[in-house]
């Protein structure tokens, strides 16, 4: 005990990250005389070229300088803000007779020394209390200027903290509750709190997988919405509607409006929020420039925002821009979209942007090229489904009036985990949050009661909200009106379809009120004025709401395509329905008219839009897979259509992507008949496709087809087959798919606590990538022989000892393993690769010193180093990734290691440094990680390097360099640009070595030049 907490005493603590290679903690602070002569050692290298003589001077009149001062306490450097800059202005300038070069020196050092003081003090173990007591003082000085005498002029830097508090309370207070669906029924509140109230989602993570060593993988993996955040500031989402989006920005909002982000969002706490509903900007001429995003977003408080507030925290990069719904911008306007964003990103770029949008309503690669990584919300799986339900039921019993009441609740909530586990058709229909919603609340509105389709579901939830609600609750009359079902009905179809129409998500109120007027006058038995009537469908109606004053729209977007298709069908509009299908906005409108429509009209409809499609062969694809995904909706049709439209949507298969599995999965169990088989002649990718699609639609027959499939062990189908085990009864699908291969060398991905258990039942598996929260590894003693395990997301795991009994351990992989701050039970293995990412920083580098066999290294997680050196791990590395989690490492000790041969870094200030070693180690690999921009004439001592892999790298300055490496043959270019435009591949055009290799979203020119054998595309999301 008196060891463990005498070196915590004595550990180097980390300072405030002014440096990149900060002077090592001694027992006591260096002065700044020592640190003069420190630093300039340091400097020698680029200074070489000075005389002695000169360079000593330099030296002697910054350390005088020093000397001059007399200590340098705590009170001199809070009084000057910890600024470096304002220390050096303090003190004298240099004695006369240093030369132009030494005086270059003189600065450079005296800069640095600076630097460095203020890190040692931020080092200082009375630090933390100092600056506590500093923050308060600081703080009560703000208040002071806040609270200024009326009248008297303010500091700017006052009145804008000032008005960023004020406005942080107003997004708290507008964002801070969200509606949850059915919970409000025969009682006065209608919104919950949103920390209540939300769950984290599942994205699909593109790049790296998560059990991968260094050069980042071309798969998807789910991860949690908060690390796909994390891991950039352009962000792209796609979600089908329901699926959670405008969730996500409400929740993302009010986090920095609190500035409580979590550990792995933590650097987001220091951004202001903008949410932007591009909805309310389709009928508009324009998209907001930053001085209007306040007044746009409809903030009351714009006229009191100072002048050119928003513009400083956009270019400060404090600014964390929401822009969602691009799929509700009409097509027309969404280039508009583009451009706009494209502007603000061009004159903000350190900002943070975050964009959603339905998945079909732009391209792949949408703004890839300006930083943006896509990420697709993923279907809630049985667990999310299982964590949603016990959440809704949670927030349920915290209304209820009594315990009978919270009885019932508990039989309804058992009732409904077990009719989604059970029942194939609930279980498809409880996929996002939504429609998951809606079952809860309708399961306990009709006594566990359910319905079977989606569209008995949205006629039993307007049931409810029309009728039943306001009759059980003995409500008439209250606005002043009161209206039948059917009345309600034919109004809502009316202004639903209008917005539908128009291509609009909302309406002025004054505009709608006048609508209403004139369709009152079709019906006379109405007693009540059109205000009066609009007023009862707002308040009472539960369909309506007001997101802002004077606007008006539905409270989902998919209640507005229900009653739309509905009064399109009545209509007789099936021509507008067919015209306007290729629009991504008209999806779910078609597929509901097919089901509001009679067996004729519904044979029609489809057969008018295959006869679309034939005539328009750049909206094919998209028609025909829509023609399909109506049948799910059409319980009685002429069989000879049904056939042709089966016919027509097996010549659209096999499924070659992600995408495409989620769009075929739309068209239900009928495409599980369509699918070709492994004896088909499929490559790796469609088959893995097939095993999504299959794993999307679930039940029995998906299972059979994914059986087809068990035996491929091509990449990435094994991966697929193994997320799919989620989809499927864990027992059941181990039985059928994963005891009956081989798990030799592919990662078997476990989730839940009933998977892990189950693997007593296939000891031969020898990989394991072990997700969520799981504290015992005991369970993965029933495996025989089990080289390599990847342990992520687990903030409750902390002994890795059940390691040790695997003596053939080869691989270990440790991600945001938030409670794991010992890694001694992988001392004295056999171990050779290791992989450290976000973890806790209490894990220190010491405890790397006993693994003697480690030649892979991987380290994504804040080391508290200051150098490699400092690293423990013997001569026989051989492969080091240096994550950006670690750039401010320095290089120094990489020699160290001589048999090191692979380095891969995301920092540029590590390259620069690598570039300038006098005798770098001899690599015949690098990869280089979102450097922007990357200078790659820093590349020219590289004499040996046979492999290059750039990922997601700005290389501005062009390819052109890469022609003098002669050893190099294969260049691999990642999500990479060349500035604002297309990577010029013709300065290699000579380099006949060489192989490049390009992910397909990679925009280029020059590519017509080389022969097929040299340059191979790739796919970057499988």
């Amino acid at each position: 005990m008196l060891g463990t907490v005498a070196k915590s005493l004595i550990a180097p603590r980390s300072g405030a990250g002014l440096v990149n290679s900060p002077v090592r903690s001694l027992s006591r602070a260096a002065n700044p005389e020592r640190l003069a002569k420190l630093l300039s050692k340091r400097l020698a290298e680029s200074h070489s070229s000075l005389p002695e003589h000169e360079r000593l001077a330099a030296v002697d009149a910054v350390r005088d300088n020093f000397a001059a001062v007399g200590d340098i306490d705590a009170d001199l450097l809070f009084r000057l803000d910890l600024d470096p800059e304002r220390l050096r202005d303090e003190l004298r300038s240099p004695a006369a007779g240093l030369s132009a070069r030494a005086l270059d020196l003189y600065g450079e050092l005296l800069a640095l020394c600076c630097t460095h003081v203020v890190e040692q003090l931020t080092t200082h173990p009375s630090f933390p209390a100092r600056a506590a007591v500093e923050q308060t003082r600081a703080a009560g000085r703000t208040q002071a200027l806040v609270e200024d005498l009326a009248g008297s002029r303010r500091r700017p830097e006052a009145v804008a903290l000032d008005f960023e508090q004020r406005y942080a309370d107003y997004m708290a207070a507008t964002h801070g509750r969200l509606e949850l669906f059915g919970l409000t029924l025969g009682r006065s509140a209608s919104e919950w709190p949103l920390d209540t109230a939300y769950i984290s989602l599942a994205v699909s993570g593109e790049g790296a997988h998560h059990e991968g060593f260094g050069s980042p993988g071309t798969g998807q993996v789910a991860v949690k919405a908060e690390q796909a955040l994390a891991e950039g500031d352009r962000i792209l989402l796609r979600g089908p509607a329901g699926s959670g989006k405008s969730t996500l920005v409400q929740w993302l909002a009010l986090n920095a409006a609190h500035r409580r982000f979590g550990r792995e969002l933590d650097d987001w706490n220091r951004c202001v929020p903008f949410v932007l509903r591009l909805r309310t900007f389709a009928s508009s001429g324009a998209l907001p420039a930053p001085e209007d995003f306040l007044q746009a977003a409809g903030v009351p408080l714009h006229g009191s925002a100072p002048v050119g507030w928003v513009e400083n925290l956009m270019t400060e990069g404090r600014a964390l821009v929401l822009v969602d719904g691009v799929d509700e911008v009409p097509t027309r306007l969404r280039k508009r979209t583009q451009d706009w964003l494209r502007s603000l990103i061009a004159a903000f770029p350190h900002a943070r942007y975050v964009v959603t949008t339905r998945p079909s309503a732009v391209p792949e690669g949408w703004l890839g090229q300006h930083g943006f990584a896509a990420h697709s919300l993923l279907p809630m799986e049985r667990d999310d489904i299982r964590a949603f339900i016990e959440h809704w039921h949670d927030a349920a019993r915290h209304e209820c009036g009594g315990d009978a009441e919270r009885v019932r609740l508990d039989t309804y909530e058992r009732s409904l985990l077990q009719a989604v586990s059970t029942r194939r058709a609930l279980g498809r229909l409880a996929t996002n949050p939504l429609m998951c919603a809606l079952l809860c609340a309708l399961n306990r509105d009709r006594r566990m009661q359910l319905p079977r389709a989606r569209k008995e579901l949205y006629d039993a939830a307007l049931d409810m909200l029309l009728v039943r609600r306001d009759t059980e609750r003995e409500v008439i009359g209250v606005e002043g009106v009161d209206l039948t079902r059917e009345e309600q009905m034919a109004l809502l179809q009316r202004f639903s379809y209008w917005l539908i129409r128009n291509g609009r998500a909302e309406a002025g109120r004054t505009d709608t009120v006048e609508m209403m007027g004139q369709w009152l006058d079709a019906m006379p038995q109405v007693q009540g004025t059109a205000e009066q009537v609009f007023s009862h469908l707002l308040i009472r109606s539960g369909l309506l709401r007001e997101p802002q004053p004077g606007a008006v729209n539905f409270v989902h977007r998919t209640f507005q395509d229900y009653l739309g298709a509905k009064a399109a069908v009545e209509s007789r509009d099936f021509g507008v329905l067919v015209r306007h299908a290729h629009d991504d906005q008209w999806d779910d409108v078609v597929q509901m008219a097919v089901g509001h429509a009679r067996v004729d009209e519904r044979a029609r409809l489809l057969t008018e839009l295959l006869q679309r499609a034939d005539d328009e062969k750049c909206h094919r694809h998209r028609l025909v897979l829509l023609a399909a995904a109506c049948l799910e909706h059409a319980p009685e049709l002429d069989p000879a259509v049904r056939a042709t439209v089966q016919a027509r949507t097996q010549e659209l298969l096999p499924p070659r992507s992600q995408s495409d599995a989620e769009e075929l999965a739309k068209v239900g169990e009928l495409v599980l008949e369509l699918l070709p088989g492994p004896d088909d002649g499929l490559d790796s990718y469609s088959a893995a496709a097939v095993v999504r699609t299959a794993a999307l639609v679930k039940g029995d027959s998906a299972l059979q087809t994914i059986c087809r499939f068990r035996d491929d062990v091509r990449p990435p189908v094994p991966f697929q087959l193994s997320q799919a085990w989620s989809s499927f009864d864990t027992e059941t699908y181990l039985r059928e798919v994963l005891a009956v291969r081989a798990w030799d060398e592919d990662y078997l991905h476990v989730k839940t606590p009933e998977q892990l258990d189950a693997l007593r039942y296939i000891p031969t598996v020898r990989a394991v990538h072990l997700e969520g929260n799981h504290s015992d590894l005991t369970p993965l003693l029933a495996l025989d022989d089990l080289r390599r395990v990847y342990l992520y997301d687990n903030a409750t795991l902390s002994d890795l000892s059940p390691l040790r009994n695997f003596p053939r351990l080869s691989q270990v992989g440790l991600s945001r393993c938030s409670a794991l701050q010992d890694l001694t039970p992988l001392a004295g293995t056999v171990l050779e690769q290791l992989s450290l990412s976000e973890g806790p920083a209490e894990v220190f580098a010491e405890q790397l010193r006993d693994m003697p066999n480690l030649k892979i290294l991987h380290l994504a997680h804040p080391m508290l180093i200051e150098s490699l050196g400092e690293l423990p791990i013997g001569p026989q590395l051989t492969s080091l990734s240096l994550q950006r989690q670690v750039r401010y490492v320095s290089l120094e000790g990489i020699e160290l290691w001589p048999s090191l041969t692979s380095l891969a870094l995301a920092s540029a200030t590590q390259l620069r440094q690598w570039a300038r070693m006098p005798t770098p180690p001899h690599l015949s690999s690098l990869i280089l990680n979102e450097l922007i921009p990357l200078d790659l004439s820093l590349l020219s001592g590289c004499a040996q390097l046979e492999k290059l892999v750039l990922w997601r790298c700005d290389l501005s300055e062009g390819l052109g360099p890469l022609r003098d490496l002669a050893t190099l043959t294969s260049l691999t270019l990642w999500q990479c640009s060349e500035g604002d435009g297309p990577l010029d591949l013709s300065p290699l055009v000579g380099t006949e070595q060489l192989t490049i290799t390009l992910s397909d979203d990679t925009p280029c020119i020059g590519s017509e030049s080389f022969a097929p054998s040299r340059l191979v595309v790739q796919r970057a999301h499988s």
